[in-house]
């Protein structure tokens, strides 16, 4: 039943993101050159970043727009030049100017800007309109569910194919995990970080979304390969204090064991930057067996390895490439299926 629940409400997240992508919020099709902000450094360069490899899309309320008001025209010059003609041909034209309404709705251009954005802010999103990506609120519904395996099997039936990782340790009383994830989300490629906790005697399977107490400051830039890694063209990045640090962006994605993402973590103390440690370089696997997990950087680590971590004091720079698992992996999912 849980599975089935959370199919649904992962398509009706997906149509919600393809409604918001084909309405006005999109702003003006060309996308814009930006930098990372200050604070991020990036361990090859730090020139100004080529964010150009997002798929453009037309705005149909644009279209929509320029045909309705050419047949509005074409209709005008028609009405002026047989002023004189019978009630039927008035009726001709109300049909005509209904017909052109019907039209304009299915495209979707009836859709506003403001509903677009509400209706997106409903599924727990917002949009960044300068990197055109979405991400996800600090209080979205999905807050309240907590995260379990479950979700992620499930997300593979509606095309959803990504990689995950995840980093147990204990800290101040708690369980914690960091559950990462990268690849594939339908139309949408981007990654996510998230924060969970649980009582350390629980015997439930499902972690809390950790609450404002618990926050991470987090940051994350995003590249979809290893070479645009080493390049430093980043295509988006995403910071902030956060349970469930988010990016996503229309496009095809390059493959989740390709892309790469350079994050941040930064520990409270030094405490639980030694937990957080601990499960860098054990990870959790989809049976709860450990596993090896990310390397220390140092003058050894080969030029091509994007699978480590750095540890200056309570703060992580973690790289991550081929780490985890997919979710599509399971017993009763195959990989091309």
């Amino acid at each position: 039943m849980k599975s089935a629940i959370f199919k649904l409400i992962a398509v009706l997240t997906a149509l919600t993101m393809i409604i918001c992508c084909f309405s006005s919020c999109s702003g003006d099709g060309d996308e814009e050159e930006i930098t990372k902000p200050a604070d991020v450094e990036s361990p090859v360069n730090d020139e100004l970043l080529d964010l150009t490899g997002g798929v453009e899309w037309d705005d149909p309320s644009t279209t929509s727009s320029s045909s309705s008001n050419s047949s509005s025209s074409n209709s005008s010059s028609s009405s002026n030049s047989s002023s004189s003609s019978s009630s039927s041909s008035s009726s001709s034209s109300t049909s005509s100017s209904s017909s052109s309404s019907t039209s304009s709705s299915l495209t979707g251009s009836t859709i506003s800007t403001a509903d677009a954005k509400a209706l997106l802010n409903e599924a727990g999103y917002e949009y960044d309109a300068e990197q055109q990506i979405f991400y996800s609120t600090l209080n979205p519904w999905q807050r309240h569910f907590g995260f379990g395996d479950i979700y992620d099997e499930a997300a593979a039936y509606v095309n959803m194919r990504y990689t995950t990782l995840k980093a147990d340790f204990e800290y101040d009383g708690l369980l914690w995990r960091l559950q990462w994830w990268k690849g594939q989300y339908g139309v949408l490629e981007g990654a996510e970080l998230g924060v969970y906790t649980k009582d350390p005697d629980s015997e439930n399977s499902f972690y809390d979304c950790a609450d404002d107490d618990h926050l991470i400051d987090m940051k994350f830039e995003y590249y979809r390969t290893g070479s645009d890694f080493a390049k430093g063209n980043m295509l988006f990045y995403r910071e902030e204090a956060h349970w469930w640090l988010t990016g996503f962006k229309i496009g095809v994605t390059a493959g989740s064991s390709k892309s790469v993402v350079k994050a941040t973590i930064i520990a409270y103390d030094s405490e639980m930057a030694d937990g957080i440690e601990s499960g860098l370089r054990r990870l959790t696997n989809r049976n709860g067996v450990k596993t090896d997990g990310f390397v220390e950087y140092s003058s050894n680590t080969a030029s091509d390895c994007y699978d480590y971590y750095i540890r200056n004091g309570n703060t992580f720079t973690v790289v991550w490439q081929t780490m985890g698992y997919e979710n599509y992996q399971t017993g009763d999912i195959q990989p091309d299926a």
